[in-house]
């Protein structure tokens, strides 16, 4: 039965979050580490998180785990997206189960000490069976046009969350 507990409690992080490939697209990701979303910045024993890019019309060239990718923005082109995601544990009390839709994005003024013409967007939620929480952040080069939109649903369907418990 602790054994069973175990697989349950880790199911998550055994898969961690990732873009599948597409042409004109780059892609990478972190891994599992220590999370800085549940400890203030600091890593928190036991919270793990997993963080993954995307990004076209831009070469990235921050870490992975870059929350925001500041370098990476510096250099976007007009017609260049990266979206970036993050798996972190544990969840928030409450959470609605992500869905991976640029229409239901909230918009934010972006970034420390980086402006992208075309802003940020961010979706937030739980990951399959609540086993985690998920942010998705969206940067438009300039501003989102329908082709632009588009192209970020695109790179948003192709986001593999990990498994739930």
């Amino acid at each position: 039965m602790t054994a069973l507990l175990l697989a349950l409690a880790v199911a998550p992080w055994t898969h961690p979050l990732v873009f599948h490939p597409a042409p004109g697209w780059q892609t990478g990701a972190s891994g599992n580490t220590h999370s800085v979303y549940v400890g203030h910045q600091r890593p928190v024993k036991g919270a793990l998180e997993s963080a993954a890019w995307t990004a076209a019309g831009v070469r990235y060239s921050d870490p992975a785990t870059a929350d925001p990718p500041n370098v990476s923005l510096t250099h976007l082109s007009p017609n260049g997206v990266i979206v970036w995601a993050v798996a972190f544990s544990p969840t928030s009390p409450n959470e609605k189960p992500i869905r991976l839709d640029l229409a239901r994005a909230r918009r934010y003024a972006c970034c420390e000490a980086v402006g992208t013409a075309g802003g940020e967007y961010e979706l937030s939620g739980s990951g399959p069976g609540g086993a985690y929480s998920v942010i998705v952040r969206i940067y438009f080069g300039s501003k989102p046009t329908q082709a632009l939109r588009k192209r970020a649903q695109h790179a948003l369907d192709r986001l593999d969350l990990p498994p739930g418990r």
